[in-house]
C-alpha cells in the first residue's frame, strides 16, 4: 500500500508515525512524505521524502507549495493520500486538484483542529467545500473539532485522532544539574511551555506569581510577541528575580526542561477566533507524570480528563486556590503526576496513535 503524506505544520507527527508503522507492522507500507524545505529531519526516515519550497508559509490556511508538488502525485501514483493540514487551507485545495488530476482512484485523508464554527473567511469556503466534497474520511484532533465538522454538513465519515506523544521520550527522570543551572534548586517550581502569546494566557501567570510566596519560582519555555512586555511586567511587579525565561528549546531537550517543573500551567484564553485546538503541552506534560492544571478553553477538559485540574479561563483566584492545594498537599502531587502518565500510555502515545492510522488505512482500503 502507498501512502503519500503531504504536510507543513505536522513534520514531527508523520516523522514519528511513518517510523512506528513501518518498524511494527508486517505488511509492506511504502510512504512518500512532502515537508516543507527548512524543515529539520533530526534521523533518516524509512520513507522518500520530498522537501518542496512554501508559499505564503507562515498563514496557516494560505500556505501551500508549488507547482513541483505534482511531481510527487505523479511518481508516487499513491493509493491513499493524506493531507496532514487543515482541510479549509490552500494546501489541501491544491492537493485535492492535483489528486483528481493524477490519482482520482486514490483514496484522500484530510485534517482538521477547527473548533470554531464558521471560523473561515467567505475567500477560502468556495476551496474548502470542494476538499469536503471529495474527502474520504476526515481525521480531527477532538469530538470538539467533529461537532463543528458536523455542523458544517461534512459529508465523510469523521473520526477521532488525538495527537500522540513519545513515551519513551517524556518520562520522569532526574535533572538536578539542570536545575541548579537554571537556579530552581530548592524551589517550587511552576512551568508554561508554548507560545508568548497573549492569546496563550501568559500575563495571568504573573498576576499569579504576585500572590506566590518567594520560594516559588516560575520558568517560561518558549519564545513569542509578548516576550519583552514579560520581562518589563516582571520587572514592575518585583518578581523579575523568579521569573526564568528559558527561550526557545529543542525538542530533544524539552524532555529534560520539563522535568524542572512541578506543576505544569496551561493558561489558554478563549477569543471570538480561536480557544484551545487540543494542548499537545499537556499530554508531553503528564507523559513526563508532571501534573497539569488548564484553563477550560476548547479541547483542555476533554484532553485532561480526570488526569489534570481545571480552572475557568482567565481567572486568577480559582488558578491560584488549584495551585495551593497542590503545594500543601505532596502526596496529591504525585498521585495526579502518575494518572497522568497512565492515561497518555492508554489514550496519547505514538503506539495508540499509529494504530488507529493503521486500522484507517484499512478501513479506507476495504
Amino acid at each position: 500500500m502507498k501512502i503519500l503524506i503531504i504536510t507543513r505544520s505536522f513534520v514531527r507527527e508523520v516523522n514519528e508515525l511513518v517510523r512506528y508503522i513501518v518498524h511494527h507492522s508486517e505488511l509492506p507500507w511504502t510512504f512518500h512524505l512532502v515537508f516543507p524545505h527548512d524543515a529539520h529531519l533530526e534521523d533518516s526516515l524509512p520513507a522518500s521524502v520530498s522537501m518542496r519550497r512554501m508559499y505564503w508559509s507562515r498563514q496557516i490556511r494560505t500556505a501551500c507549495y508549488g507547482p513541483s508538488l505534482l511531481i510527487d502525485f505523479w511518481r508516487f501514483q499513491p493509493d491513499i493520500v493524506q493531507v496532514f493540514e487543515e482541510f479549509s487551507g490552500l494546501l489541501a485545495f491544491q492537493s485535492f486538484v492535483l489528486r483528481s488530476l493524477v490519482v482520482s482512484n486514490s483514496k484522500a485523508l484530510v485534517y482538521s483542529a477547527e473548533n470554531i464554527l464558521h471560523n473561515v473567511r467567505p475567500v477560502l469556503r468556495p476551496s474548502m467545500r470542494y476538499v469536503m466534497k471529495r474527502a474520504s474520511l476526515a481525521f480531527v484532533c477532538s469530538h470538539g473539532v467533529k461537532d463543528v465538522l458536523l455542523q458544517e454538513v461534512f459529508p465523510a465519515p469523521i473520526e477521532v485522532f488525538p495527537l500522540g506523544v513519545d513515551t519513551n521520550k517524556f518520562y520522569k527522570f532526574p535533572v538536578n544539574r539542570l536545575k541548579r543551572q537554571l537556579k530552581l534548586d530548592e524551589k517550587f517550581v511552576i512551568g508554561y511551555v508554548g507560545r508568548l502569546c497573549e492569546f496563550k494566557g501568559v500575563f495571568l501567570l504573573l498576576d499569579l506569581m504576585r500572590r506566590l510566596p518567594e520560594h516559588v519560582h516560575l520558568l517560561l519555555i518558549g519564545s513569542g510577541p509578548e516576550e519583552q512586555s514579560l520581562i518589563q511586567r516582571a520587572d514592575s511587579y518585583g518578581i523579575k528575580h523568579r521569573v526564568h525565561f528559558a527561550g526557545a528549546i529543542s525538542y530533544k531537550e524539552l524532555p529534560r526542561y520539563m522535568n524542572c517543573i512541578d506543576v505544569g500551567i496551561i493558561p489558554s484564553l478563549t477569543t471570538p477566533y480561536w480557544k484551545e485546538q487540543f494542548g499537545r503541552v499537556a499530554i508531553e506534560f503528564m507523559s513526563s507524570e508532571v501534573p497539569v492544571i488548564a484553563s477550560d478553553s476548547g479541547s483542555l477538559p476533554e484532553v485532561l480528563g480526570e488526569a489534570g485540574r481545571l480552572f475557568p479561563v482567565d481567572n486568577v483566584q480559582e488558578l491560584l486556590q488549584s495551585l495551593n492545594s497542590f503545594m500543601n498537599d505532596h502526596d496529591r502531587l504525585i498521585q495526579l503526576g502518575q494518572a497522568g502518565r497512565k492515561l497518555v500510555q492508554q489514550e496519547y502515545s505514538i503506539k495508540i496513535m499509529s494504530q488507529r492510522f493503521v486500522e484507517m488505512y484499512y478501513q479506507l482500503m476495504g
